[in-house]
């Protein structure tokens, strides 16, 4: 108010802290929508004689700091239920008046206001003075502001704008100083203790954090018996009904006329002092605070001091300031739409010059708002991959501030960019760095507005992500060298050079290995040699080992592995005498390549002999056919390994009849009449006895020949006799043959004899013989015809059947008779 019942006379003000500065300003942007109630963002609390919003001690080293500078905003949920007075409030485009506009473009501003400084607004359930004519205070108005019906109830559209601002303020750090009765709309409300307790229980059930009561727009300026009581003794009441009925949630007070001192009571029972300095200097309000510390209410127990309406002054900014005191700035301008914050209706932009050099003095008082850096990109990537680094710079409320740049720092690359509307800002980079744990910084340099703001993240570069294609032989020879190759990759696509890729066949024992360098296509290959694994499916790998920068990776592939193919050639002999060992030999190559070291199989008849192949590709082995004379299949095998396919060759091969020898051993002095002893000795090429052969054995030729048959013995040698010799006497022949068998030839030896004349003897008594080797039957009617008489011989024929029984059909004689002279 611009009068005052009692001053304070001061000394001249001292040298003020901080000069005031002009800045042009402009609105953030903000939504006109309510957030819900209770949010809790901000949290106002009393510590001795300065506040705390959040825990903290508000505009921290700064001249402000514990302080809440603050601006009188008393319009922000104004409307006029007469409309007959209304209109006087329109707006000069639509020449409408909008209470919902009025709310919606205060909140749009209260992010601006907190980056300025701006600690508390206050906002009146009854308005402010919206005009000069009539002047306030003064007696009844023909308007009628009040969030109050009659009878103390709340108007549901106050309340939701209410909520809207305390809510929005909420968000960007500010305070809500609610405003309950105003002078000259106080009277409307006949029940205004029902009021106050109506509007206690909101605000307590709305939850809000951010919110401090003043009962009563100076008090002593003219209201009720219950507002007031003479020299606001009332208030001491109606300051505890709002304490004790929202269980001390609620820190109240109550304000004084401009220049005028709380009393003791009051002082004693608010929570913080309210002054107003509207008609004084700087001077004159530092005089009044003094006062109001000296006070022995104040003395005994110190809270804060508050000045929530004053002037435009700067001065009085700065005076109340450097007392220790927040401070009220006051605007009631024109109803112009253009100028001050109070007459309807308001332009609440920062948009004259007392505006501005306000906000610009309380930017300076209170410092550059916070910031806020919060990274928003990924928090790993991979080596030499594209990377889109991204964060949002919001002031410490959560408002964004665009036009604003952003410097992103990993390892030592840097790239930065400018918000955008939503605080948004984002480069790119490549990483460069070795694969490993990082700091990624994001810096604001800040400016005159908003401090510096620099934060960091642990970044994760990760080994870029490598690809191998394998590109060799995938049907490999055994023996024959192996071409392997690969594609090393990133991400499949970007070929790495310089790179060292292993390659290999197999695995264990077999495995065969090779390793090369990248080209600048990204290919690596090399040879493990000539191939030497399994037959069949097998398969060949790649691998890249990876390094500081590259992941490793690996790939394989299915091959198939075949052996060479050979040739066999039969080169040993295409005949052999049965029993004679005979030399099989053949030659195995690959194309025209000997291939050494291999087992051949012979194979004649039911007969198998094996080789080894040598230098040259040659085997041999050795048999004795034991087969019958004739012609046989002969077959060499080769029957393959892990390197070479196998073989065969065939040929016919004639087995044929071993030659013998045979060697007449028996008598060649013979005496006709007389037995004869034959014998000869059979062997092989005159080597190895056979036996078991059937020789026959005689003397003599044509007619006149005389033989008998035997089988050789082990010793290859036969016997048999011719019992009485009749030959012509003289020089004769014997003779030794063996007719020969399937398996040996047939020989004879026929040697020569001497035949000597018979002499006439008594006969000897027959013996009779034993069958042995089966000689010939004597001739014993020619033996005894000339030496007996025909009866005799009857007779010894008689005694003969007797002696001897004949033998049956089909028996061996069981003996003979053998005469020897």
């Amino acid at each position: 108010m611009k009068h005052a019942t009692r001053r304070l006379g001061v000394s001249t003000l001292g040298i003020l802290l901080l000069a005031s500065c002009m800045t042009t300003l402009q609105p953030a942007v903000q939504s006109t929508q309510a957030a819900p109630s209770g949010t809790g963002h901000t949290t106002v609390a009393i510590q001795g004689t300065r506040f705390l919003i959040n825990g903290e001690l508000t505009s921290p080293g700064k001249p402000a700091e514990g302080m809440l500078l603050n601006t009188r905003m008393a319009q922000a949920i104004f409307d006029d239920d007469n409309s007959a007075t209304a209109t006087e409030w329109k707006y000069p485009d639509t020449h409408t008046w909008d209470p919902q506009r009025n709310t919606n473009e205060l909140v749009a501003m209260l992010p601006t206001y907190a980056q300025h400084g701006i600690r508390m607004i206050t906002v009146g359930l009854q308005g402010g003075c919206p005009s000069t004519d009539p002047p306030c205070p003064g007696g009844d108005h023909l308007w009628n502001v009040s969030a109050f019906k009659a009878d103390g109830s709340l108007k549901t559209a106050w309340m939701n704008r209410l909520n809207q601002v305390i809510t929005a303020a909420d968000h960007n750090g500010i305070v809500v100083m609610v405003q309950f009765f105003y002078h000259g709309q106080n009277q409307r409300v006949t029940d205004q203790s029902a009021a106050v307790n109506n509007i206690t229980d909101w605000l307590v059930n709305g939850g809000y954090s951010n919110v401090l009561v003043e009962t009563a727009n100076e008090c002593d300026a003219g209201f009720s018996t219950y507002l007031d009581g003479g020299n606001c003794a009332n208030e001491v009441n109606v300051v505890k009904q709002v304490q004790d009925r929202s269980g001390g949630k609620l820190k109240v007070s109550v304000s004084w006329k401009g220049g005028e001192q709380p009393s003791d009571e009051v002082i004693t029972q608010e929570d913080f002092v309210l002054l107003h300095g509207n008609g004084i200097n700087g001077a004159q309000l530092q005089a009044l605070i003094a006062s109001t510390k000296q006070s022995t209410a104040f003395k005994a127990r110190p809270t804060p001091i508050v000045v929530n309406e004053d002037s435009t002054s700067t001065a009085n900014l700065d005076a109340s300031v450097a007392s220790g005191v927040s401070w009220g700035y006051l605007d009631t301008g024109q109803n112009d739409y253009v100028n001050g914050f109070q007459r309807v209706p308001v332009n609440w932009s920062i948009n004259t010059d007392a505006k501005k050099a306000f906000f610009a003095e309380t930017l300076k008082l209170a410092g550059a708002p916070v910031t806020s850096l919060v990274y928003s990109g990924p928090a790993t990537a991979d080596f030499n991959d594209s990377l889109t680094l991204a964060a949002t710079l919001t002031d410490v409320w959560g408002n964004p501030l665009a036009d604003s740049g952003v410097t992103f720092g990993l390892g030592s690359q840097t790239c930065s960019a400018v918000t955008g509307v939503n605080g948004n800002a984002a480069c790119s980079l490549v990483p460069t760095a070795a694969a490993g744990n990082l700091t990624l910084s994001i810096s604001y340099a800040g400016n005159d507005q908003f401090q510096a703001r620099t934060t960091s993240v642990p970044f994760v570069i990760a080994h870029e992500e490598t690809t191998l294609a394998y590109r060799g032989d995938a049907a490999l020879v055994n023996g024959v060298a192996a071409h392997l190759s690969a594609v090393l990759t990133e991400d499949g696509t970007t070929p790495l050079a310089g790179q060292t890729v292993s390659l290999a066949l197999g695995s264990g024992e077999s495995r065969q290995a090779c390793s090369a360098l990248t080209d600048a296509d990204g290919l690596a290959s090399c040879s493990p040699g000539a191939t030497s694994q399994p037959l069949g499916g097998g398969s060949v790998s790649a691998s890249f080992g990876g390094d500081r920068f590259y992941a490793a990776s690996q790939t394989s592939q299915d091959i198939d592995v075949t052996a060479v193919k050979t040739g066999l050639t039969y080169t040993g002999p295409a005949s052999g005498d049965f029993n004679d060992p005979i030399t099989l030999t053949a030659g195995l190559h690959a194309g025209e390549a000997a291939v050494p070291g291999a087992s051949l199989t012979f194979t004649l008849g039911s007969q198998t002999c094996t080789g080894q192949t040598d230098a040259h590709g040659v085997a041999s082995c050795s048999l004795t056919p034991n087969s019958a004379a004739g012609a046989y299949p002969l077959a060499v095998a080769f029957a393959g390994n892990d390197n070479f396919q196998a073989s065969t060759a065939s040929t016919t091969f004639d087995v044929t009849k071993e030659e013998t020898k045979l060697v007449y051993t028996g008598d060649t002095q013979l005496v006709n009449g007389s037995a004869a002893h034959l014998s000869a000795t059979l062997t092989e090429d005159g080597g190895a006895p056979l036996s078991g052969r059937s020789l026959t054995l005689g003397l003599g030729s044509g007619s006149a020949a005389q033989t008998c048959t035997a089988s050789t013995d082990a010793a290859g040698s036969a016997a048999c006799s011719i019992a009485h010799v009749n030959q012509a006497v003289g020089a004769g022949v014997a003779t030794a043959t063996f007719a020969g068998d399937e398996h040996e030839r047939s020989t004879s030896d026929h040697p020569a004899t001497q035949v000597s004349a018979a002499t006439v003897t008594a006969p000897p008594t027959p013996t009779p013989v034993l069958a042995g080797t089966g000689h010939a039957q004597p001739n014993l009617a020619a033996s005894l015809w000339g030496r007996v008489g025909v009866g005799s011989l009857l007779l010894l024929a008689g005694l003969f059947l007797l002696i001897f029984p004949r033998r049956r059909a089909g028996e061996p004689p069981s003996s003979v008779w053998r005469n020897r002279e």
